[in-house]
């Protein structure tokens, strides 16, 4: 699982999940499908387009869902990704297969948050679904899963977090395109969202649009600009 958005000036935060099979992750792992699969933000794009496309062939799960600017507002982006993250996720998790070997079993530390310890004793997995995500959370899952393990850089490392980092970017990128069409002059089709200079001097010519983060725009303030013009 990973997250695409969480610093724009405007828009959704996405958060894609993305499962691939054991048989899957082999031929990934020996150069036979998926070839540079990596952060989504180090591909360019037409890559990340032909990449999502091939991601899509040969996952056994994915989702992406988007929480939009209001809700970043009101519960904070930390929240925002914590709500998409249980919304991605599964609500018929399987088991991987029954015959995993010795080798592929995997020692990772579980959900359950220790006060003290900041992790659980690490724990062998038995098989059932895990979570993996990029960054360095204390997650709150609500779906039945057995543990996850957050880890920084991640979408760089697991292939799976990579696939999932191309999906939500990709996804939103997309949004943001449409967006563009809706709220034209801000250039959301270029920077998507993001602070660049040409997105904060159309937002001080133009205000607020309807899919800003008012909690992200606060410099607005202070150089003098209304809140919106919408």
């Amino acid at each position: 699982m990973d997250e695409a958005g969480r610093g724009t000036l405007a828009g959704p935060v996405s958060v894609g999940c993305v499962s691939f099979d054991l048989k899957t992750l082999e031929k990934i792992k020996s150069g036979e499908i998926l070839k540079g699969l990596r952060d989504s933000k180090k591909i360019p794009e037409p890559k990340r387009i032909e990449l999502r496309t091939e991601i899509l062939k040969y996952v056994s799960y994915f989702r992406v869902t988007f929480v939009s600017a209001k809700f970043i507002d009101r519960y904070n982006i930390n929240q925002a990704i914590f709500y998409g993250m249980n919304r991605c996720l599964p609500t018929n998790l399987q088991p991987f297969e029954p015959n995993i070997t010795e080798n592929e079993k995997l020692y990772l530390s579980t959900s359950a948050y220790d006060e003290e310890t900041n992790r659980n004793k690490d724990k062998l997995l038995n098989g059932k679904p895990y979570l993996l995500a990029d960054g360095n959370y204390k997650l709150k899952i609500t779906k039945p899963i057995e543990g996850y393990f957050s880890l920084p850089k991640g979408d760089d490392l697991i292939p799976s977090i990579s696939a999932a980092s191309i999906l939500a970017k990709t996804y939103r990128d997309e949004y943001m395109e449409k967006m563009d069409q809706k709220y034209p002059g801000y250039g959301f089709a270029k920077h998507k969202g993001y602070g660049t200079e040409e997105h904060r001097d159309a937002l001080l010519k133009l205000g607020i649009s309807p899919i800003h983060r008012l909690s992200f725009c606060k410099f607005l303030r202070r150089e003098g600009s209304e809140p919106s013009l919408f």
